[in-house]
């Protein structure tokens, strides 16, 4: 009988302890500052819409930040948490220079492409070469693989303009042979189907690339794990949604950003655009490594203990608790980010 006794409290403890899930875990911080950039980030929008922030206790404050450079001083000044929509190339500039900074997740995986005149064609990167190039040298997406072709960047005439919409202008007006642009652009080049033509995807050159990284001061992921980690599955179940509700996410994108929904769907609805929150370990490094050959890091910078500074544990941790937890909704989505993740990072 006192064995009998003895099983039954410990199944009982033991169903506690199932019971007790990741579900149940309180944020060190409640209020997260997210720099928000012109374009907001689609991901946070879902994630405060579905109330996937509110589960877990997390309320995420949006402050407009429309400068790459002013956002990335905001965070390293600890006037903001979160960045995510300002590339790669430029947190990795600031952390080479000393910021302290790490990258926890990502926001745009891939989404930026190659225009031209229409009828210009393209075969490959040696089109670039002796051709007018509207978009900074710092373009690794671009630089990477014109360098693994065996070209020079001197092969390439660059122009640089301040904005993507100048960009574009400048090879309508025959100024630039060829110009990078973002996916904010899609619906506006749509409409210029019999002038411009896209040639190239940013991801046919340097797949999954990592477009904008999601970056958070140091002292802040070791202070708030369990925030960080919780708001990763608040994103990660955004994503999961704008992946199978593509025009429920039109809609309420649209509505935030006070824009209109064929706006917003060219680019949301684009199969080569692709939000996603894993941190992708390998193209950040991968982008490092260009960012060295090509000078834009210092020659110090060669000592960077850069895997010190990206986080992948607090994602992997996110998501292997997402799929025990939900993944009954929607298999193939968690299936595949898995494997993603494992190919990415591993």
């Amino acid at each position: 009988m006192k064995k009998l006794l003895l099983l039954s409290l410990v199944l009982v403890l033991a169903l506690s302890a199932c019971l007790y899930s990741a579900e149940n875990e309180k944020p060190e911080v409640n209020t997260i500052r997210w720099a928000r950039a012109n374009s907001g980030n689609v991901l946070v929008t879902l994630a405060k819409n579905n109330g996937y922030l509110k589960e877990y206790g997390i309320e995420i404050i949006e402050m407009p930040l429309n400068s790459a450079a002013d956002a990335m001083t905001a965070l390293s000044t600890k006037q903001v948490d979160v960045t995510s929509n300002q590339g790669t190339n430029n947190p990795l500039q600031f952390m080479a220079a000393g910021s302290d900074f790490t990258i926890v997740g990502g926001y745009m995986l891939k989404g930026m492409y190659i225009v031209a005149r229409k009828g210009t064609g393209w075969k490959g990167i040696g089109d670039l070469v002796g051709k007018k190039m509207a978009t900074s040298k710092s373009q690794t997406w671009v630089t990477g693989p014109l360098l693994a072709a065996g070209y020079s960047l001197d092969d390439v005439i660059w122009l640089t303009y301040s904005t993507n919409s100048d960009r574009l202008a400048a090879v309508i007006a025959g100024e630039a042979d060829y110009a990078c642009l973002s996916g904010d652009l899609l619906f506006r080049v749509g409409n210029l189907k019999d002038v411009i033509e896209i040639v190239a995807w940013a991801d046919d050159l340097m797949p999954n690339y990592g477009c904008c990284r999601m970056n958070m001061h140091t002292d802040f992921v070791k202070a708030n794990p369990i925030t960080v980690k919780l708001t990763l599955k608040a994103l990660i179940r955004a994503e999961q949604f704008l992946r199978s509700h593509p025009d429920e996410s039109v809609k309420i994108l649209a509505k935030e950003l006070n824009a209109s929904e064929e706006f917003v769907a060219a680019y949301l609805k684009n199969p080569n655009y692709v939000p996603s929150v894993d941190p992708v370990r390998h193209s950040i490094k991968a982008t490092w490594d260009i960012m060295m050959k090509t000078g834009f890091l210092a020659p110090e910078a060669k000592d960077y203990d850069l895997d010190a500074h990206i986080n992948t544990d607090l994602y992997k941790s996110a998501l292997d608790e997402l799929v025990a937890e939900r993944r009954d909704e929607d298999p193939a989505f968690y299936d595949e980010r898995v494997a993603f993740f494992k190919a990415n990072n591993l």
